[in-house]
């Protein structure tokens, strides 16, 4: 699961306003060879272009099934160049067809702001907007049963902040508690194979020192589930991850006094190391939760105070840099953008192409 800078650049442009000149596309063959290229036409299953060479440029056809999928959508919709609101709506369903999330989500953004004006805007931003969870939802589940917990939180949580009011609480509080559920069944696989490596008396000493630090995590966990099952009210489930946030940051005091306590216990150490990671990513979670909700209800100024914590701790996250930058621009237009923007936090950029669920 790769997220492609370039390609995210390149198709931002492709719906910009363009200049007479006919625009240059990078694409990427499934064996890895790049070529700079001229889209022309895309007659069945192939790409008809104009490719250059040392200066020379030659027209030639190949299949759009030898490009990576990231290269075909990019070709396709750089030769279609949709300008209404039902073209970029199909686009957004193809990219979805291909698993490129992030496309999806873009055409999905434009389809909206090309609805606005129409004498049925209400019904084409609905549909879009109905579309949009049942895809998020339909990743969620996929991921869940195929025990990728990763993919499962992302999708869980855009579908909590970006389009919670497609869905009741108690749909949210369904899918929310799958995702847990996954979550506590890796957590205890993990430790399950730590204490196979740990003779019993040592890791009954473990257990004992770290039992309050689990319980607080536990509860900081729970807490977290029950802000995100919540998300249809934005300030209850903002008071929920907040209070998830204490406990995390609770658990890791006690957690860094044991370690002093403690600095020569290798065993420790190791148990530290994955306690201390689970905290800090939940409590990132958590955090990039609250300043979600607070993006939602145009509480911009302590948005923006949650962002800038989460960069503190996480200088490379990428869905606080775009919040922070939606939040600078303070538009609606902005906050369309944030709002399906469906880049996958985490991920390592690469040259070209488009981010995969």
């Amino acid at each position: 699961m790769k997220t492609f800078s370039l390609a995210l650049a390149l198709l931002c442009s492709l719906v910009a306003v363009r200049s007479q000149e006919p625009a240059r596309l990078s694409i990427e063959t499934s064996d890895g060879r790049v070529e700079q290229v001229e889209p022309i036409a895309v007659d069945g299953g192939n790409a008809r272009y104009k490719a250059f060479v040392l200066g020379g440029e030659m027209t030639t056809t190949r299949k759009l099934s030898d490009l990576t999928p990231e290269s075909a959508f990019a070709f396709e919709l750089a030769v279609a160049k949709p300008t209404t609101s039902e073209a970029c709506f199909e686009f957004a369903k193809k990219a979805a067809a291909m698993q490129l999330f992030q496309q999806a989500g873009a055409q999905a953004r434009r389809a909206v702001e090309l609805a606005k004006g129409a004498p049925d805007e209400a019904t084409q931003v609905a549909a879009i907007r109905s579309w949009g969870a049942d895809l998020v939802e339909s990743v969620c589940k996929a991921a869940v049963a195929r025990k990728d917990l990763a993919v499962a939180q992302r999708s869980l949580g855009l579908l909590t902040t970006r389009l919670a009011d497609q869905r009741s609480e108690e749909q949210l509080a369904q899918l929310s508690a799958s995702v847990e559920h996954l979550h506590f069944t890796a957590v205890a696989a993990a430790a399950a194979d730590r204490k196979a490596k740990v003779d019993a008396k040592k890791h009954d000493d473990l257990e004992k020192k770290l039992k309050p630090i689990y319980d607080k995590v536990t509860q900081g966990d729970k807490l977290q589930t029950q802000g995100i099952a919540k998300s249809k009210n934005t300030g209850q489930s903002a008071k929920l991850c907040e209070q998830s946030i204490d406990a995390y940051k609770a658990a890791g005091k006690a957690l860094q006094e044991l370690g002093k306590q403690l600095v020569e216990d290798a065993d420790l150490a190791k148990e530290a190391r994955v306690l201390g990671s689970h905290i800090h990513d939940s409590g990132i979670r958590s955090a990039l939760h609250v300043a979600n909700m607070l993006t939602v209800q145009s509480d911009f100024k302590n948005a923006m105070d949650w962002t800038t914590r989460i960069l503190a701790f996480d200088p490379s996250n990428l869905e606080a840099k775009a919040m922070r930058h939606t939040i600078e621009v303070a538009q609606a237009e902005a906050s369309e953008s944030w709002r399906w923007n469906w880049q996958v936090v985490g991920d390592s950029p690469r040259p070209r192409g488009g981010s995969r669920w």
